[in-house]
């Protein structure tokens, strides 16, 4: 049997920041403030990848972070440019 992306629930923290691209240090972040989810068995931590599939859901819909916001128009200043 054939295991797709889509068939696995859950993944352990350091193959999570692998397949995300993210560092340790945000999951765990994202894990304390809970936008992510994650079940411990014994010791193990397993990220739950239907938060994160969720969290991508959610940041779609906002305008991509990376790209710069508009610059307000800037004011003349009346002492340097007259308008007479």
């Amino acid at each position: 049997m054939e295991t797709t992306a889509s068939d696995i629930i859950t993944a352990p923290v350091g193959e999570f920041c692998r397949l995300a691209g993210l560092g340790r240090t945000k999951v765990y972040e994202m894990l304390g403030d809970g936008t992510l989810a994650s079940i411990t068995i014994g010791k193990r931590r397993l990220i739950v990848l239907d938060s994160y599939r969720k969290l991508i859901e959610r940041q779609g819909s906002v305008a991509p972070a990376n790209q710069p916001a508009a610059a307000p128009p800037r004011r003349r200043d009346p002492a340097r440019f007259p308008t007479s």
